[in-house]
């Protein structure tokens, strides 16, 4: 009993904060392996909509699985390029549990188990009837275990990698006020199963309009996140139009709008939403943050992040599945209808050949379904072999030009009087 005593005296006195600290609301909340459970048994019962796959992938001993749901009125239209195509995804951040709900709300909105209020389901099959969404419910798996289990302030995933900061644009730039264990950007760009599947997906699926969603404020974010301005263009003016009306709709005119590096009051390197607007090239990438208690403690993080109360849980939920419908309905009219990508550049986007075959290959897996290991292993030597032939190729046209223009200065000149 006596050794007992500093510990009490430790979790008593030593640590308020961890006898303050809200605990999940089980009642409200969904766990992880029950959520995924939900999700997929929802696309069971409705095939003729919605079609589910999990992609599975690691390294250096550390293994990951993304589910991704994709919603299509008919299922033979999936590959469809002619139809608007939105990237939705939640739960990057493993301790926004109210993000990953979000996502099963919306789901069931899709598969018509559940409705919009006020809205007209003849105009919002019409609407559906353009798009095709997929819809990560929650990217970071492993990290979200582990708040379950008790760590409620962790957003890493699972070896300690902020997942929003592993992405190749501006990566690895540490501000003044960079915290190591917030902000972990990993030993390089996509050293992380997660953002390598995420990656793979976007290059493959190539959407017009992206989503990040997450909790701690409420805002609603374009690009840039690791400079404080927004791009210049047209495209930058449509996406600032969306959002406006997002925020006077749905957002109760309270919603912080802008850059994420311009408004949030810090910048952000190697982002998720400023790869997809530079990279991929997404004609409007968004960063949505949700919910937010500004009066909770900072170290009583489920209340920071995520609604603890009925009332407020099935506010947030109906305000912000409202807002993305709004999405469907007015993002194909913010680029006038035009599927193309070309505005977002100005030219066709250059792809290496490390992108072009992890997005091959990642389709192929999407498609048939079939365990490819070449994901996991042989994907140097894959690409080893691609280069040895693209050079073969070039040296192979090189010999047969040279012969072309010797065999050519060989020929004897004839004088035109002789013919």
């Amino acid at each position: 009993m006596a050794s007992l005593l500093p510990l009490l005296f430790f979790f008593f006195f030593a640590s308020p904060s961890l006898v303050n600290a809200t605990s999940i609301n089980r009642d409200l909340y969904h766990s992880s392996a029950d959520l995924l459970e939900q999700i997929k048994a929802l696309v069971h019962r409705h095939p003729d909509k919605l079609t589910a796959e999990t992609i599975k992938t690691g390294n250096k001993g550390y293994k990951a699985e993304i589910t991704v749901v994709t919603y299509c009125r008919s299922r033979k239209e999936t590959d469809d390029r002619s139809k608007f195509r939105i990237l939705l995804s939640f739960g990057q951040h493993g301790r926004e549990l109210i993000t990953t709900e979000l996502a099963f709300r919306i789901l069931s909105v899709l598969s018509e188990e559940q409705f919009l209020p006020d809205v007209d389901a003849a105009s919002l099959n019409n609407t559906l009837d353009k798009l095709i969404v997929k819809v990560v419910p929650m990217e970071n798996l492993n990290g979200r275990k582990l708040v379950e289990e008790g760590d409620l302030c962790e957003r890493r995933n699972g070896r300690g990698v902020d997942l929003n900061r592993n992405w190749s644009i501006d990566w690895g730039k540490k501000e003044k006020d960079y915290d190591p264990y917030e902000e972990n950007p990993g030993t390089g760009p996509f050293s992380e199963p997660e953002t390598q599947i995420m990656r793979k997906l976007a290059l493959t699926f190539d959407p017009h309009i992206w989503v990040n969603v997450h909790s701690g404020m409420e805002a609603l974010f374009m690009p840039y996140d690791h400079r404080n301005t927004t791009p210049d263009g047209v495209l930058s003016e449509r996406m600032r139009s969306l959002l406006g009306k997002l925020n006077n709709v749905h957002c109760h005119k309270h919603c912080m709008i802008g850059s994420g590096g311009g408004s949030v009051g810090y910048l952000a390197h190697g982002t998720a939403t400023d790869f997809m607007y530079d990279i991929v090239k997404v004609p409007m990438a968004f960063t949505f943050e949700i919910y937010g208690d500004t009066a909770a403690s900072s170290k009583d993080c489920f209340k920071m992040f995520n609604p603890v109360d009925l009332t407020t849980f099935n506010r947030v939920l109906n305000d912000w599945s409202s807002a993305f419908f709004t999405i469907f309905k007015l993002g194909p009219l913010q680029l006038d209808g035009n599927h193309s990508k070309a505005m977002a550049s100005g030219v066709d986007r250059f792809v290496s050949i490390d992108e072009y075959l992890d997005g091959y290959l990642m389709e192929r897996r999407n498609r048939y379904g079939k365990k490819m290991e070449v994901l996991d292993v042989g994907m140097q030597e894959i690409r080893t072999y691609f280069r040895l032939f693209l050079l073969s190729s070039v040296l192979l046209l090189f010999m047969f030009c040279s012969r072309i223009a010797k065999g050519k200065s060989s020929r004897p000149i004839v004088s035109a009087l002789s013919i």
